[in-house]
């Protein structure tokens, strides 16, 4: 299944560009085809000469903001390559212009881990990640102060739409000037999905199997990303045939612009639209529904974020303009209905596994002669908190258990984890792993899965350890309770999960009985929880209504 491109070269390359085209990897050339197809719909039958260039490792990509229309994305980047396009998207206003755009490609080996945020440093922030290195517990007791304080700041109910935070922009939406025409009679039946980003991450998993159950019901999937990233997952076969816009930015504050909402409405017959953790689809719905009243719109929601309520918070102020709720836990029913008011019978609960009471593995024995083996899977975050699992296996090294540690995942704290790992002296007990190797091969491995985060909704990983014949240590957060409960159930904060956990993976060590009685209840609470229709079934039905 092709790539949608809403351009065509003109001209004949010379043949140091197509050398310089084909040294692209298949990342850069999802990066440069996102870049081009958001400039060909957003400037309808305009001729753009496009300069291409290539960031260093530590650089996001500019593909949309407006250094590609300053020109100042070039920097100090490496050139590559000029290319001529022609815009073959239709609609208003449709006008043979001349345009130009610097369009700054990620570095072959850029990655989540090496690329910066363009969040500006500020001394508070630089301050807390040198504490971050240098004492991680004291910054977890910050970190847990502010915690406390966020959730007592969303106990009660948010304003809706128009009311509310700034990042609303309802001056935005009503200054926009001109309704999209109608999409030709033959224009492609599509479902407009809004993702944070296209990289490792739970959300971004179910999100990426929803893209391809839309393809399965014969849409095809424009998916807009609204977070910086390189945005590696760009490739995976379930995004074939996608159109991708990977919006950038090269501010921290995000400024709402409706040109691509208008131009898609335009270009396409959109049946539906899923939002996963978009801020600017959340923002633009307003607009949408103004102009398009009847397209259905559902968002997928994971977990309360104390943070203004995070992307929950996002779906309760645009409550009106959202049809359908899809929620993972318990924790955001009642959050969503108790605290916020929303409907509850706009909530739709189905949880994000695919697992069913025959799926589940048997108990996985420990073998006495070797080490018992524990694992920490999951993006390298500060929600997820690879720090702590660290302070964990420091302690178990100080008290003499027989171990050894498996860190699993990468991201924007790597950096930091593998500078705690050297200043803690870890590196003979643990193992670090990436992308390149699956998940299940670790959770075959391990011998306990082990939850650090800070703030969670009901973790993918504690299903899949718990089918693949392990228990789960967990902190008791979010929804996790529903599975995860007594002695494997510990408390947020650092030191008493650290001290708790050692306690019961000691125990482990000397009594395997023990294991298996925690893994056997968690199985049993999973059985109960399988009896809820899967997020993947509940989507699937939406999608064949849609196309209906």
């Amino acid at each position: 299944m092709p790539t949608p491109l809403l351009f065509k070269l003109e001209g004949v390359a010379d043949e140091a560009t197509t050398a310089a085209l084909e040294s692209l990897t298949a990342v850069q050339h999802a990066q440069l085809n996102s870049a081009l197809n958001f400039h060909s719909l957003t400037n309808p039958a305009a001729r753009i000469e496009a300069r291409l260039v290539v960031g260093s490792p530590s650089r996001m990509p500019a593909l949309t903001d407006e250094s590609t229309i300053d020109g100042s994305a070039a920097g100090d980047a490496t050139e590559v390559a000029t290319i001529t396009i022609r815009s073959t998207a239709i609609g208003s206003p449709g006008q043979d212009r001349e345009l130009r755009r610097t369009i700054r490609l990620g570095h072959a080996e850029a990655s989540p881990a090496s690329t910066e945020s363009p969040a500006p440093q500020s001394l508070p922030r630089r301050v807390y990640r040198e504490l971050e290195r240098r004492a991680p517990l004291l910054v977890d007791a910050v970190r847990e102060t502010i915690m406390n304080r966020r959730e007592q700041a969303i106990s009660s109910r948010l304003p809706r739409y128009p009311g509310g935070p700034a990042h609303a922009s309802p001056e935005v939406i009503d200054a926009w000037v001109g309704k999209p025409l109608a999409p030709p009679a033959n224009a492609p039946r599509a479902v407009l999905f809004g993702l944070h980003w296209l990289q490792t991450g739970g959300a971004e998993r179910w999100a990426v199997e929803s893209i391809q159950l839309a393809k399965d019901a014969g849409f095809v999937p424009i998916v807009v990303t609204d977070q910086n990233s390189v945005h590696p997952w760009s490739i995976r076969p379930e995004l074939e045939g996608a159109l991708i816009i990977s919006l950038s930015f090269s501010q921290h504050e995000h400024k709402l612009d409706l040109s691509l909402a208008h131009a898609l409405l335009e270009n396409y017959d959109i049946r539906g639209i899923v939002i996963h953790h978009s801020e600017w689809l959340y923002r633009s719905l307003p607009w949408i529904r103004s102009v398009r009243p009847n397209i259905p719109v559902i968002d997928s929601l994971h977990i309360v974020e104390y943070l203004g309520g995070g992307y929950p918070g996002y779906a309760a102020h645009y409550d009106e303009h959202i049809d359908t709720h899809h929620v993972i836990s318990p924790q955001l029913v009642q959050w969503l209905t108790r605290v916020q008011g929303v409907d509850q019978e706009k909530l739709a609960l189905a949880p994000l596994t695919a697992l069913t009471v025959e799926a589940l593995g048997e108990f996985k024995p420990h073998d006495p002669a070797k080490p018992l083996v524990i694992a920490f899977v999951g993006r390298l975050s500060r929600q997820k908190r690879p720090d702590v699992f660290l302070g964990l296996v420091r302690r178990l090294r100080k008290q003499g258990v027989r171990f050894r540690a498996i860190l699993h995942g990468d991201g924007e704290l790597r950096n930091l984890v593998d500078g705690l790992i050297a200043q803690m002296k870890l590196s003979d007990v643990i193992e670090q792993r990436f992308e390149d190797v699956p998940v299940n091969d670790t959770l075959s491995e391990a011998d306990v899965l082990i939850v650090t985060s800070i703030n969670e909704g009901l973790t993918l990983t504690t299903f899949e350890a718990i089918a693949a014949g392990i228990p789960v240590i967990s902190t008791d957060v979010g929804s996790q309770s529903t599975i995860v409960q007594g002695d494997a159930l510990l408390p947020r904060p650092a030191r008493p999960f650290i001290k708790g956990a050692s306690a019961l993976i000691a125990n482990f060590e000397r009594d395997e009985a023990l294991r298996e009685s925690i893994w056997d209840e968690q199985q049993e609470r999973v059985k109960e929880f399988s009896a809820l229709p899967t997020a993947h079934e509940w989507m699937k039905g939406y999608f064949e209504s849609w196309q209906a």
